[in-house]
């Protein structure tokens, strides 16, 4: 089966989302860059850390472990370019306030064990789905203002954030089949009711 090339695969991923951000979104976003920067840091340094939860909770999931153990890299090398960026423009990374996008859908994971594992792997699809989606919309509006390097470089997380999304999916599908597909479709349902909910910030989620 051939890989899907970047566009279709930030397609892909954004199908996985029931609604779309608000339009507001992307301007908001560009105003306070700074903001926006420093809270994707946050969120690339915590996908990390979910990946090698995941890894510590399921060890003997060769398959998980191995993809996974990539991707926890990945993020955090993600995380140095956008820390190296706040650097470059004085910025200094605030503490991390908290992500209620992120804290409202882990409070969506069953407590069983098989489907705990089964919800955290689609939690972990829903909210990188969003980030590619999220990270487009933004391209485009700095693209608008002139900011193409920047653009460019968005576009790259934007590539790396669908290749994660579809991981997460790929992994729940192949141990649980069409329960993962029909357990999907309901956090989405509930992923886009939270996203219409949450105030428009200069943040990712």
């Amino acid at each position: 089966m051939t890989e899907p090339s970047g566009p279709a695969r930030r397609h892909l991923a954004e199908e996985l989302l029931q609604a779309p951000t608000h339009a507001s979104w992307a301007r908001v976003a560009a105003d306070d860059l700074d903001a926006t920067l420093a809270d994707h840091a946050h969120c690339e340094k915590k996908a990390s850390a979910s990946a090698l939860a995941l890894i510590n909770d399921y060890p003997e999931d060769a398959e998980l472990v191995t993809a996974l153990a990539r991707l926890a890299e990945e993020e955090i090398g993600h995380f140095r370019q956008v820390h190296e960026r706040l650097c470059a423009r004085g910025v200094a990374l605030p503490r991390d306030k908290g992500d209620p996008y992120a804290r409202a859908l882990l409070k969506l994971v069953r407590p069983p064990n098989d489907e705990r594992k089964l919800d955290r792997l689609l939690v972990c699809a829903l909210i990188e789905a969003r980030s590619c989606e999220r990270f487009r919309l933004l391209r485009q509006e700095l693209s608008r203002r002139g900011q193409d390097e920047l653009a460019d470089w968005l576009r790259r997380l934007e590539g790396s954030e669908a290749g994660h999304a579809s991981l997460f999916v790929k992994l729940a599908e192949g141990r649980f089949g069409q329960a993962a597909t029909e357990r999907l479709a309901q956090l989405a349902a509930l992923e886009a009711k939270l996203v219409s909910e949450l105030p428009t910030q200069a943040r990712v989620h």
